[in-house]
């Protein structure tokens, strides 16, 4: 099923539940996930995303290359080297990726750092659910778009830019 459809679906959806005054106001979870995965993601803001190069006219693939990183597993004693496999959620071009985060723990933190240090070539934008979202709950803590410009990610708040997808950019 196509981004923008399955977007639809979830639309009326939302719709449909706030005006249920049994229900609580959002669909959860497994409801989006299940959305999602009628178009072969994992959640509704990539398949926003998704939705959104296709009305941009950005040709895109999903998931369809990975590329090996290293880890130490505890990066504070400085043990033994870990090799893992990172996925980007989206393919724009040759070594262009997009991102999409909801959610940006630690370890998702991480590994974009050492996905960005040990794959120099690979140019990774961000896309973020909230960009003005705190990475901690302390009065001052980063917000995402601060740790995204202070890493040297070019990131965006629920939108994706055409330039991104540009053979040049």
């Amino acid at each position: 099923m196509k981004p923008k459809t399955v977007m639809n679906r979830w639309n009326k959806l939302c719709e449909k539940i706030k005006k249920d005054k049994t229900r609580r106001r959002t669909p959860g979870r497994k409801e989006a996930k299940r959305h999602a995965a009628m178009c072969g993601m994992k959640s509704m803001l990539e398949v926003e995303i998704a939705a959104q190069m296709d009305e941009k006219g950005i040709k895109w693939e999903y998931e369809p290359d990975k590329f090996e990183y290293h880890m130490c597993p505890n990066w504070k004693k400085g043990c033994g080297v870990k090799t893992q496999m990172y996925n980007p959620d989206f393919k724009l071009g040759n070594n262009k990726y997009v991102e999409v985060k909801g959610k940006m723990t630690l370890d998702t933190r991480k590994k974009m750092i050492a996905v960005k240090l040990h794959n120099p070539k690979l140019k990774i934008y961000m896309v973020f659910g909230e960009a003005n979202n705190k990475l901690s709950s302390r009065k001052k803590a980063t917000r995402y778009w601060e740790w995204a410009e202070k890493e040297g990610f070019i990131w965006t708040n629920k939108e994706i830019k055409k330039e991104w997808a540009k053979a040049d950019g």
